[in-house]
C-alpha cells in the first residue's frame, strides 16, 4: 500500500498565503518549481517529486496539521517557500481550487440562493460540525469569513484557516448566519431566523443548535429519499494465491427493498490468517448492524447522529474484540496476529414527527478503520470521504511533518490501527453521517484499487456510464476490479458500489401514526438467502435501540446492546474458533507486516 499521493498526470494547483503572496506576478516561476497562474494560485511543475518538510515547522502551520482528519473540508500544508528574502509563504494543497481551470470554487454566499433547502441546511450543518472541530485549534473564526468558506457541490471547503486568539462565540456565528436568511428557501427561512435570534440572544446552547439543525436537515431531506442500487465483488488479484479481502454484498442487490449495508474488509497483509480476520469481521458485523437498523426504524423520533455513531462504534469494537480474542487464544503475537481493515456504509431509516405527520428519511453513515476507503463520485467530481490510518497521517497529526513530504517513503502507508490486532481500548473507529441530495455513486474499496491514485485517475470513465444506465452496476464493479488487476495487480481487491438517485416524485411521505410508519422493517426487506447469509442460523437477532422523549430527540444508552454483544461474542467466537482451527495451518508463513504499532 502507499500513502495518499498525486499521480504523474495530476495538475497540482495550490493556494498560497502569507505577506506579499498576492503581489507575485502571474507567469513568474518561483524556486524553479512553482508557476504563478493567478493571484495566490500556483501550479507545481514537478508534482512527482514531493517537497520536503523544513527543519523548523512554523507555528502558523500547526493548525493545518492538527486538522488532518478534516481533509474533506480543510486544506493541508504542501510546502513553505521563502521568496525574495521575505517572510515564508505557505502553500496549501487540497484547497478549493479547480485543478483543471486553476480557478477558485465559488463561495457559499455566492451559491446560497441558487441551491435547494436541503443543500442550504447541509452547508450549515457541515459548518457547525467544523466549528466544533476548529474551536480547540483556535481557528473557528475561519467560518465567519464568507470569502474563505467555499463550496464544491454538496461539500463545504475552507480556503485557509484564520487563527484568532479570542475564540468567537455562538453570538458571532448567529450574526454571521443572519446574512443568509433573506435568500434562504421558504421552508427553512423562518426556522433559520429563529435559530439566529436564539444564538444572538445567548438562549441557545451548542446541544440545542445541533438538535435544531439536525431536525431541519432530516425534514428537508425527506423530500429527496434516495433510490438505491448496490453491487459488490472481491477478487484475489493476478499475483496472489489467496484472497484476504471480503465484501458484502457479493453480486447485485435489488433496488427494492432498499439495500442498507455495504462492507469491505481487507485482511492486514503480512499478518497470518488475514483472510480469516476479514471474514470474521464481515459476518459478525452484519447482524449487529441489522439490529441497529431495525430498532432505529421503530423509534418514534429520529435518533441523534452522535447516538447512532456511538452504536456503530460499539459494533466495530465488538468485532475487534472477537478477532483480538482469537489472537490471544492461539497465543499469536507481533506479526502472527491477524487483523483487518474495514470500511462500511450503513443506511439508517429515521422517522420524524412534523406538523404534517410522520415522515421517513434515510441517513448514510460511513465507518472505517485502516486504509480501505470510501469515495463519493458524481459526473462532476470525486471526493475521498475517508482519511487513512497510516504512519504518514500520524506524523502529520503529531505536528512533525507535512503529509506530502512523507508520501513516497516506504513506511508512510503502514497502518497505525486495524481491527483485531489489539484490544478495543486502543481502537478509534471513524464514523461520519451524510444525507443525499444529488445523484451519484458511493464507492467502497480496499487498497488493491485505491493504491497509486487509480480512482482519482479513472473515475470519470465509469460514473457517467452508471448514472445514465449505459452499463449495469455489476459490470461497473467488474470493470473496476479489472482496472485494479491491470494497473496495480499486487494485492487482493474488493469493490462495492452504491448508486443513489434522489426520488423526487412523492418521496415526502407522511403517515398518521408511528405504527404505520414502522410497518416496513429491514427484516421484511430480506430474502431467505439474505437472512441465511446475515444470521447464519434461524435465531432471533438482538436489536440496538435508543430512548427518545416526545419532541426533540436525546441521547440514550442502547436498550438491547448488552444482548447483542453477548450473542455476538458467544456465537461468533465459537464459529471463529472452529473456522480458525480448520483454516490456519501451523506452518503457514507470514509476509512482511504493514501494521505499525
Amino acid at each position: 500500500m502507499s500513502a495518499e499521493r498525486v499521480g504523474s498526470q495530476t495538475r497540482v494547483c495550490l493556494w498560497v498565503m502569507g505577506a506579499g503572496a498576492d503581489t507575485v506576478p502571474e507567469g513568474e516561476t518561483v524556486g524553479d518549481r512553482y508557476e504563478v497562474i493567478a493571484p495566490q494560485i500556483w501550479r507545481d511543475l514537478t508534482p512527482d517529486s514531493p517537497p520536503q518538510t523544513p527543519d523548523s515547522i512554523p507555528d502558523t502551520v500547526l493548525p493545518y496539521l492538527k486538522a488532518h482528519h478534516q481533509r474533506l473540508h480543510v486544506p493541508g500544508i504542501y510546502d513553505v517557500v521563502v521568496h525574495r528574502g521575505k517572510a515564508p509563504l505557505i502553500l496549501l494543497e487540497n484547497a478549493p481550487v479547480n485543478a483543471r481551470s486553476g480557478e477558485l470554487y465559488p463561495t457559499l454566499l455566492e451559491q446560497w440562493g441558487r441551491v435547494s433547502s436541503v443543500r442550504q441546511i447541509s452547508w450549515l450543518w457541515q459548518s457547525w460540525q467544523l466549528w466544533q472541530s476548529l474551536q480547540p485549534l483556535g481557528t473557528a473564526a475561519s467560518l465567519l469569513d464568507f470569502d474563505i468558506v467555499r463550496v464544491e457541490g454538496w461539500r463545504v471547503r475552507l480556503l485557509q484557516l484564520i487563527s484568532d486568539p479570542k475564540s468567537p462565540s455562538l453570538k458571532d456565528l448567529g450574526r454571521h448566519w443572519q446574512r443568509l436568511i433573506e435568500d434562504a428557501r421558504p421552508t427553512i427561512a423562518t426556522a433559520l431566523s429563529q435559530v439566529c435570534d436564539a444564538l444572538i440572544s445567548g438562549s441557545m446552547s451548542p446541544e440545542q443548535l445541533t438538535i435544531d439543525l439536525n431536525y431541519l436537515l432530516l425534514k428537508e431531506s425527506a423530500q429527496q429519499r434516495p433510490r438505491l442500487r448496490m453491487a459488490g465483488e472481491t477478487h484475489p488479484g493476478p499475483n496472489q494465491s489467496r484472497n484476504e479481502d471480503a465484501c458484502y454484498p457479493e453480486g447485485e442487490q435489488p433496488e427494492i427493498p432498499t439495500p442498507r449495508i455495504a462492507i469491505v474488509c481487507d485482511g492486514v497483509g503480512g499478518h497470518e490468517a488475514g483472510e480469516v480476520a476479514s471474514q470474521i469481521a464481515l459476518r459478525a458485523l452484519q447482524p449487529q448492524l441489522q439490529g441497529l437498523i431495525a430498532e432505529s426504524g421503530r423509534e418514534e423520533n429520529a435518533v441523534p447522529p452522535h447516538v447512532v455513531a456511538q452504536q456503530i462504534e460499539a459494533a466495530v469494537r465488538v468485532v475487534n474484540d472477537l478477532v483480538n480474542t482469537q489472537n490471544d487464544l492461539q497465543n499469536r503475537s507481533d506479526r502472527q496476529r491477524m487483523g483487518t481493515t474495514i470500511v462500511m456504509a450503513l443506511v439508517v431509516p429515521q422517522r420524524l414527527k412534523t406538523p404534517q405527520g410522520w415522515i421517513q428519511v434515510d441517513e448514510l453513515y460511513l465507518a472505517h478503520v485502516g486504509d480501505s476507503r470510501a469515495y463519493w463520485i458524481t459526473p462532476d467530481y470525486c471526493h475521498q470521504l475517508t482519511v487513512d490510518d497510516d504512519i504518514a497521517g500520524r506524523e502529520v497529526l503529531g505536528g512533525r511533518a507535512f503529509y506530502t513530504a512523507l508520501r513516497d517513503r516506504p513506511e508512510a502507508g503502514a497502518l497505525t490501527q486495524a481491527i483485531g490486532t489489539r484490544g478495543s481500548t486502543y481502537l478509534t473507529p471513524h464514523v461520519q453521517r451524510f444525507l443525499w441530495d444529488e445523484e451519484g455513486v458511493l464507492l467502497l474499496c480496499s487498497d488493491g484499487l485505491s493504491d497509486n491514485q487509480q480512482i482519482e485517475s479513472a473515475w470519470a470513465n465509469y460514473i457517467g456510464l452508471i448514472t445514465k444506465h449505459i452499463i449495469s452496476l455489476p459490470s461497473a464493479v467488474a470493470s473496476l476490479i479489472e482496472l485494479a488487476n491491470q494497473k496495480n495487480g499486487h494485492d487482493n481487491v474488493s469493490v462495492v458500489l452504491v448508486h443513489s438517485k434522489p426520488a423526487l416524485d412523492g418521496a415526502y411521505t407522511t403517515t398518521p401514526d408511528p405504527e404505520a410508519a414502522s410497518s416496513e422493517t429491514p427484516e421484511d426487506d430480506l430474502t431467505d438467502a439474505s437472512k441465511a447469509l446475515l444470521y447464519g442460523e434461524e435465531e432471533e437477532v438482538a436489536t440496538v435501540g435508543t430512548n427518545t422523549s416526545e419532541g426533540a430527540p436525546r441521547a440514550a444508552v442502547p436498550r438491547w446492546w448488552v444482548i447483542t454483544v453477548a450473542i455476538a461474542i458467544l456465537f461468533f467466537a465459537g464459529v471463529a474458533g472452529w473456522w480458525v482451527a480448520g483454516q490456519i495451518a501451523p506452518t503457514e508463513e507470514s509476509n512482511e507486516t504493514e501494521l505499525s504499532e
